[in-house]
């Protein structure tokens, strides 16, 4: 009895421990003014976010910031009788801030949702295994899965963030006109 009311009480912590998956990075674009960065940033959202489940939620000028959510399509690998790909929807919220010279992205709360055959993993953290369960998979199926589902969103999410700093390095087209 004294063992299993240890365990639940240390169980809470091992969980919160976990940190979200997410990418960030401050980048110094010395010449450039905010303005101009944030015009940039705005046309980079616009290009991007482009289905009605992408939304710009933030777009404050005078503040230099720009947030908004998307949805990315993640490919993974299920091995059960020979390898199989499965595609599954990976939610995320991107956050931009400018400022004269500078500015830094950050991508985070990248969450698994189910859509037909997928399993809802829900919040990816820094675990290397999931605490998910369902019934006819073991752990290691489901961990693997897990682990694949995270690498290919990490890609994914590393090809967003070069474009974004393939935009952000370029003047905007709004400015030419």
């Amino acid at each position: 009895m004294k063992l299993l009311f240890i365990f639940l009480l240390a169980f809470p912590f091992y969980a919160i421990s976990q940190k979200p998956m997410s990418l960030s990075e401050a980048i110094d674009d010395s010449g450039v003014v905010k303005n101009e960065l944030f015009i940039r940033g705005r046309e980079w959202f616009n290009e991007n976010f482009k289905s009605s489940k992408d939304v710009l939620q933030i777009s404050d000028k005078e503040n230099g910031e720009l947030v908004g959510k998307g949805i990315m399509v993640v490919d993974y690998v299920f091995r059960y009788l020979g390898e199989r790909k499965y595609s599954t929807d990976v939610s995320f919220q991107m956050s931009l801030w400018v400022k004269d010279g500078k500015y830094k992205y950050e991508m985070t709360n990248f969450i698994v949702n189910a859509n037909e055959g997928s399993i809802d993993f829900g919040l990816l953290t820094d675990a290397n295994e999931t605490q998910k369960t369902v019934p006819g998979y073991n752990s290691k199926k489901m961990n693997e899965m897990f682990l694949s589902i995270k690498k290919g969103t990490e890609v994914k999410a590393k090809l967003l963030i070069e474009d974004l700093k393939l935009k952000m390095s370029k003047k905007s087209k709004s400015a030419d006109w």
